[in-house]
């Protein structure tokens, strides 16, 4: 007999599906993979299919994940029902109910709690080009490399507590000479995704089905930025 429903989800949101199991009383079996994953879309997608392989005897898998580069393209699960967010990634996710989210995409590096612990965050990169270039050398890589941005913006999905991490994301907007901006997001997809009470933002995927860039959306294409999490 199958069992009933696994979630399969990036550990770089792990506070905010936290927060939204904790608001639905709904928890799954849950696997969280780790958001290193996010480097190379060819990656996740091969782990992601390792779990789904592996994990045939449930019903149905949630994956909660958007379009991440288009790491789920390509997905197929043999004998169980995939279901996933019709969203372009975690960004999106989080601050679906902002206005004008795309045009800010190109000027604008979102960061969060869980991105900032990741061991590619900006935060790690800058303490790496510290070590081995030193302080002053290492300031002046990472402006060049943020060059086209105008802002560092932290999103306060309240998830986690912002004060123990303002500190660190100013000093990061400091270092790279960008406005540091504050906006709102919530974790009302996720509790969506997770109380099965789907609307059109949530995509279900039959058994010997390949998941698809169509299955996504005009709305979901890639950017082209790399501030993907």
């Amino acid at each position: 007999m199958k069992k009933s429903i696994l979630l399969i989800a990036c550990s770089m949101i792990k506070d905010e599906m936290t927060l939204a199991m904790k608001n639905t009383d709904i928890t799954y079996d849950t696997i969280w993979m780790s958001s290193d994953l996010h480097i190379n879309p060819d990656y996740l997608r091969n782990a992601l299919q390792e779990e789904i392989n592996n994990h045939q005897d449930y019903e149905m898998i949630l994956l909660a994940y958007g379009n991440c580069g288009k790491g789920l393209v390509g997905l197929i699960s043999a004998n169980t029902k995939l279901a996933f967010l019709r969203s372009e990634d975690c960004i999106h996710m989080l601050l679906h109910k902002k206005k004008g989210l795309k045009a800010l995409r190109g000027e604008t590096y979102f960061i969060t709690k869980g991105w900032m612990e990741g061991k590619k965050s900006l935060k790690e990169e800058y303490h790496y080009a510290i070590n081995k270039y030193g302080p002053k050398r290492a300031e002046m890589i990472m402006e060049i490399m943020f060059k086209n941005y105008g802002s560092l913006m932290m999103i306060d999905d309240g998830s986690y507590d912002l004060e123990n991490w303002i500190h660190c994301a100013r000093h990061l907007s400091q270092v790279l000479k960008l406005d540091f901006v504050i906006t709102n997001g919530d974790v009302e997809l996720l509790e969506m995704f997770l109380s099965l009470k789907w609307d059109h933002h949530v995509v279900l995927i039959s058994p010997g089905t390949e998941i698809t860039k169509d299955d996504f959306g005009v709305q979901c294409a890639v950017t082209g930025t790399q501030n993907v999490f």
